[in-house]
């Protein structure tokens, strides 16, 4: 059986560790800076589980390969599943809270008709409204380039960040792009409808 230092020292291992964070690193979720502390997460994972190695069942770069890929795995679910709640813990409607006289009453009776509506699905939106939102979208629509459609639906997908690590640019450029996209729709949709 080997030590733990047979594994953690492995000329293997340093180097699957590195090339790992360097691909976590610019990946969608994740920052270039974060490229040594995913390094030394994933050391310190590996370290954690160094005494489960029998050489007599497999090899160190098996072992190590299954180690630090089972640590990838965990860390994007973290992530994706921290950015999917976004620090909001859920509020039941019919939770009683103090209202701003000192006395409680129900959530529910606080909302709107609107705000109830959206909620249940059964907003109040009329037909015609559904058809005007749905034209506008569409004039606006023609205003946009193809490509320029492709950037914004990377954004939606990808958020600022995300489209910037996708198309190789900056943040920066992200948001430059966003801006001029939004005041040539805006000067050309300007006095026409009530969404311009």
């Amino acid at each position: 059986m080997a030590s733990r230092s047979d594994v953690v020292s492995h000329p293997f291992t340093a180097d699957l560790i590195r090339r790992k964070a360097v691909f976590l690193s610019r990946s969608t979720g994740f920052t270039r800076s974060e490229e040594e502390d995913l390094r030394q997460e994933m050391a310190l994972f590996l370290l954690t589980k160094v005494d489960l190695f029998n050489n007599a069942r497999g090899t160190v770069e098996a072992f190590v390969t299954s180690v630090v890929t089972s640590w990838i795995g965990m860390e994007v679910r973290r992530r994706t599943s921290h950015k999917r709640r976004g620090g909001v813990r859920a509020i039941s409607l019919d939770a009683a809270f103090l209202s701003s006289d000192g006395e409680s009453e129900p959530l529910a009776g606080r909302m709107s008709e609107a705000d109830c509506g959206r909620r249940n699905g059964t907003s109040t939106t009329t037909h015609e409204e559904t058809v005007d939102v749905r034209d506008e979208w569409h004039a606006v629509e023609s205003l946009l380039t193809t490509r320029e459609q492709a950037f914004l639906r990377d954004v939606v997908n990808h958020g600022l960040g995300g489209t910037a690590q996708k198309r190789r640019i900056t943040r920066r450029r992200v948001a430059a792009t966003l801006a001029a996209i939004r005041e040539r729709v805006m000067t050309s949709r300007a006095g026409r409808a009530p969404f311009a």
